[in-house]
């Protein structure tokens, strides 16, 4: 492998589903504005190039059914809103009025979710768009609509034709990605193992981590999980995500003996081992990965089990040292066999990317579709978020305003074609949350700074055939890191929109000093309305600790449950894994907030990091109970699981709205007393941990 194919960071850039999902986009529009300017002619012709960009603004990675409903209903969107904005952009006092309830609109169709931001950016950034268009009547305008619907509706049958051609090499793109996202994940895991780390921060990294392939996963499921029984080809790309999380639960049931293993002096060259195999397992899931996207059959390396032979051979070493005790000596061979257990799963992987009947085996009689989401656009999913503390209502709100302040800054400029800039920062900068908007402003700022510079230069002296090349490279670069980098982004979105303005409307090219100006304004407009109805993440973060909290006490309800499927089971960590992933992304937000509004992030980390070891530890009494299944001591292992599971359910399972306060067990002690010992004094104490560290954090945050 090349040295530069082995840096995650550069893979993660440049070998994806987002390239080829740029590319893609871009290819699309191209196609949309050649066939107009073959058939109308180039200026006429370039309405219909911007119904293309239109639709083509929530075309991301998805099966195909769900990607036609998506399109289609954003595309109807922006058709309302150029519609409305072209009948009244040539009166001033209906115009604000109508941008601003536009943005309303927008900003309340985010209540569906995080996927619904296309949807709010399908309705504003062609508004902006056609505001650039020359001045004409009402005919005129009618035409030009005409157009635009016609190039979306254009854009919208090849992009779907593209997406069914492709859809294979999409499956596998996407679960190359997946492969690699937890590669990313074994390395954090990895770091556990040294010696000189600093807990804090790698329980951070690793949390932060596990968020990342959280996401990665949900758009995993969307994809593969589309009817997998389609083809076995199908069927084996879907197997991945099973076994992948089986990989997952043996890796966070190895952290149960994390902390007795630390202190046992003689264990120092295993742990470093441990990181060694970690690594080198994350070499081989990234090799998997890369192979997979050039043969439909791919393989291991051949020495990919070196490392974790050292390791057991160094684990033997140290079991057959006598000056270990009985804790010391189970810390090190329960550690040892999770990860080897952990990491035979890459074996796995590999079997069943090849082989039908292991794919078949993994996912077993488990009804996949009920893994996959469903987005569903019922309006009155949207009424509940008509309520003055509702963050959906509130950032609405915001986005009016702000928009509306823009067309009304911007009205009294000398030069109309000042509104249309200012208008594109301000929607593509203000998000929901304030530290977003922050580091937005900040990637806007910079992208639009190279982009007005490789635009202007390209708008001097490139003839019109090239500048629809550059437009549509642009394009790809905009749609392939809007995502993922958005400071790439922002510099492919800047030449699309100013060699487009340009295309559009030749006569209002603008200088590149008069395109930055106003891009400040639109970020410092768009800063300032930030401030306006804030809802800070303080006021949300509890409702999600109390989530995780209750996720938990699910979680370990059915895991340790003798006669749970593996079907309830799946599902529980995953409502589980969703549930932690989401407080940590509301700790990210909170730390891009003022430090004024902090309430209890401190206390916060520490309550996600004892749900990451209280987690561990109800993954490796699932894994006890099902190992000793026909044992002889299985009876006796059942009935402590047991007493151990609803001691700690009536722990976590309160929907209290205060501090859930420690219950008496049967004799009027406290739960500290409750008899579980031995085996299982590390669940005991990370329960205890939780529930401390929860009480904490509900304390910090009500401050």
């Amino acid at each position: 492998m090349r040295s530069w194919l082995r840096s995650p960071a550069l893979l993660k850039l440049f070998v994806g589903q987002h390239i080829i999902n740029g590319l893609s986009v871009a290819f699309c529009v191209m196609l949309v504005a050649i066939a107009a300017s073959a058939i109308f002619g180039f200026g006429a012709g370039q309405p219909a190039t911007l119904g293309a960009i239109a639709a083509s603004i929530s075309d991301f990675p998805a099966p195909l059914r769900r990607k036609a409903r998506l399109i289609a209903i954003g595309f109807s969107f922006a058709v309302v809103s150029t519609l409305a904005v072209q009948l009244v952009h040539e009166t001033t006092w209906a115009l604000i009025p109508v941008i601003a309830i536009v943005a309303f609109i927008a900003g309340l169709v985010t209540g569906y979710g995080r996927w619904a931001l296309a949807l709010s950016m399908q309705m504003l950034i062609p508004l902006v768009f056609v505001l650039g268009l020359p001045p004409t009547d009402l005919m005129g305008s009618l035409h030009n609509e005409a157009l635009l619907i016609g190039g979306g509706l254009a854009y919208i049958a090849i992009a779907l034709v593209l997406t069914l051609i492709t859809d294979a090499g999409g499956r596998r793109l996407m679960t190359s990605e997946s492969l690699r996202e937890f590669a990313a994940y074994l390395r954090a895991v990895a770091c556990f193992y040294d010696d000189e780390i600093d807990w804090p921060e790698v329980y951070g990294a690793a949390i932060r981590q596990q968020a990342a392939l959280s996401e990665q996963l949900q758009s995993a499921r969307a994809l593969l999980l589309d009817r997998p029984n389609a083809s076995n080809a199908r069927l084996r790309l879907a197997a991945t995500i099973g076994i992948l999380l089986d990989c997952f639960d043996s890796l966070i049931a190895a952290h149960t003996e994390l902390a007795p293993l630390r202190k046992v002096a003689a264990a120092s060259v295993l742990r470093a081992r441990i990181a060694v195999t970690l690594r080198a397992g994350a070499l081989d899931l990234q090799h998997l990965s890369l192979d997979l996207l050039t043969t439909q059959t791919p393989h291991l390396p051949p020495d990919h089990t070196l490392a974790i032979d050292s390791l057991r051979r160094e684990a033997a070493r140290l079991e057959q040292n006598s000056d270990l005790d009985a804790q010391e000596l189970r810390a090190v061979s329960q550690t040892t066999r999770r990860i080897a257990d952990a990491l035979s799963h890459i074996r796995r992987l590999e079997q069943a990317l090849g082989d039908d009947g292991v794919a078949r085996a993994a996912i077993a009689d488990i009804d996949l579709t009920a893994f996959a989401a469903r987005p569903s656009y019922n309006p009155r999913l949207l009424l509940v978020h008509l309520t003055p503390n509702s963050p959906v209502l509130r950032f609405a709100v915001r986005l009016s305003l702000a928009m509306a302040a823009g067309a009304i800054a911007t009205a009294s400029l000398s030069s109309a074609s000042h509104g249309n800039w200012v208008l594109l920062t301000i929607a593509v900068i203000l998000r929901p949350g304030y530290g977003l908007t922050t580091q937005r402003r900040d990637d806007r700022v910079v992208g639009t700074l190279i982009g007005c510079v490789i635009a202007a230069i390209a708008v001097a002296w490139a003839p019109v055939g090239l500048l629809i090349v550059i437009q549509g490279l642009a394009l790809a670069l905009t749609h392939g890191f809007v995502r993922l980098r958005y400071r790439i982004a922002s510099v492919g979105a800047s030449v699309v929109a100013l060699v487009s303005l340009h295309l559009i409307n030749p006569t209002e090219a603008a200088p590149i000093l008069t395109r930055l100006a106003d891009t400040i304004l639109g970020a410092a407009l768009a800063q300032a309305f930030s401030l306006v109805l804030p809802r800070w993440e303080f006021n949300e973060a509890p409702r999600l600790a109390g989530g995780l909290r209750e996720q938990i006490g699910a979680f370990a309800k059915i895991a340790l449950s003798e006669n749970s499927s593996d079907q309830d089971y799946r599902l529980a960590r995953k409502n589980m894994i969703e549930a932690l992933a989401a407080l940590s992304d509301s700790a990210g937000r909170m730390g891009g907030e003022p430090q004024k509004v902090h309430r209890g992030l401190n206390e916060m980390a520490e309550m996600l990091i004892a749900a990451y070891v209280l987690a561990a530890h109800i993954s490796a009494l699932h894994f006890d109970l099902r190992a000793h299944r026909g044992a002889d001591d299985y009876d006796a292992l059942r009935q402590h699981v047991r007493g151990a599971r609803e001691w700690l359910f009536a722990l976590l399972s309160s929907k209290a709205a205060g501090p859930v306060e420690v219950p008496p067990d049967k004799r009027g002690g406290r739960p500290e007393s409750a008899p579980l010992d031995g085996d299982f004094s590390g669940f005991h104490q990370a329960t205890m941990s939780l529930i401390a560290a929860g009480a904490a954090y509900r304390r910090a945050s009500a401050r």
